[in-house]
């Protein structure tokens, strides 16, 4: 069975490009380049570019929220035999989003380094060989290793849109 990678051509995202060791290693500095991201946006941390364009906050606070998400899915996957789970109901996701702009940073940044770590740290004990094991969300079947690449790739995408909100912001 061949493999499905995350990829993105908005970003340049592309999975496949990752070694085991080096997509590990990348989820564990997230937290630093989130942190750093942040202290850089200064007085512009909850100001939007756009209106319908979210804050270096609220994409923080997102990327902390995905993190944390495919922590559970990786130790799900790693500990039940191939779970299934209804889809994430838009209420949900809404409920969540309207606090991402009263996040503090320090708290935000915390808790993504907690998560991406952990996200890491599971995968590494359990090794490669169980990162075909996977789970179902709604008619999505992600295997461990792909989950571990959309949590990169979303913090990734959205550190980039923090950098062109600031272009965009600063002048």
């Amino acid at each position: 069975m061949s493999r499905v990678h995350e990829h993105c051509d908005a970003c340049g995202f592309d999975g496949a490009t990752y070694s085991d060791p080096d997509l590990l290693q990348s989820l564990r500095t997230l937290g630093d380049r989130w942190r750093q991201q942040l202290a850089a946006v200064g007085t512009y941390l909850r100001v939007r570019p756009e209106p319908t364009t979210w804050s270096a906050i609220e994409y923080a606070a997102h990327s902390r929220d995905v993190t944390a998400l495919h922590v559970y899915g990786v130790e799900q996957a790693l500990t039940e035999d191939e779970p299934r789970y209804p889809p994430i109901s838009d209420d949900v996701l809404n409920h969540a989003v309207s606090a991402y702009g009263e996040a503090e940073p320090n708290d935000v940044a915390d808790e993504l380094t907690e998560a991406a770590c952990r996200l890491a740290q599971l995968a590494d004990s359990a090794g490669a060989g169980a990162w075909t094991r996977g789970l179902t969300v709604g008619e999505t079947r992600s295997d461990v290793r792909r989950l571990l690449e959309h949590a990169l790739h979303d913090s990734q995408h959205h550190l980039d849109d923090v950098e062109r909100g600031l272009t965009t912001l600063s002048g």
